[in-house]
């Protein structure tokens, strides 16, 4: 199954996929503007550790972050998260890299991604990283503290998100799907090669 269709679709409010016997039915979630200053963007667990930005520059500005949420029966997670850059039509996803990643390198079924060890994932500039890392070396518990007190603002069951700004930028984070993994991140771009989107898959539907 190509990721492309869901990857389009899944912020599309009522959009329905069937994989292996189990249905998800998704729905959009706006939860703000994510602030990018020096077009070099991160994705990785903020409360753990953060690699390398992706070699893909980005656009400085503000730019919309959605959350698509995934319901499976009963249970409802955060199956992707999104930033959009342009209006446009996405004709092309491109597997996200770090320096010194290849794609020619994967075997099928092999993806590149960032390890969550906390239930967390983001979105943020490499600017903001450095002022978020400083802070918090700098803050110690009271910091991580007042954070998780800005998480649980906006907690539902399974999933929780906040965005944190800092003097360089949006540090976006969210609950990660079912938690801990590791979990890629693709760029979207129209048929003329523009960039579109950002968008972090949270392994929710088991790709074959």
């Amino acid at each position: 199954m190509h990721k492309g269709p869901i990857f389009n679709e899944a912020f599309t409010d009522g959009f329905m996929i069937a994989v292996d016997e189990q249905r998800y039915q998704f729905r959009p979630q706006l939860i703000g503007e994510i602030r990018l200053e020096s077009g070099q963007l991160v994705a990785c667990d903020p409360l753990v550790s953060c690699d390398l930005p992706f070699t893909q520059a980005v656009p400085a500005g503000r730019f919309p972050l959605q959350l698509a949420i995934a319901r499976n029966g009963e249970d409802e997670r955060i199956g992707f998260a999104r930033i959009v850059f342009a209006p446009g039509r996405i004709e092309a996803w491109e597997l996200a890299l770090t320096a010194g990643q290849d794609r020619a390198s994967l075997k099928p079924g092999e993806f590149f991604g960032y390890g969550v060890d906390s239930g967390t994932g983001a979105f943020m500039d490499l600017a903001a990283l450095r002022e978020f890392e400083a802070r918090r070396q700098r803050e110690g518990e009271e910091f991580d503290d007042a954070l998780f007190e800005e998480l649980d603002k906006h907690y539902q069951h399974t999933r929780s998100w906040h965005l944190l700004e800092t003097a360089k930028g949006t540090v976006a984070m969210f609950s990660s799907g079912y938690g801990d993994g590791v979990y890629s991140t693709w760029f979207g771009y129209d048929s003329r090669g523009k960039l579109i989107a950002a968008i972090t898959d949270f392994g929710l539907v088991p790709w074959e």
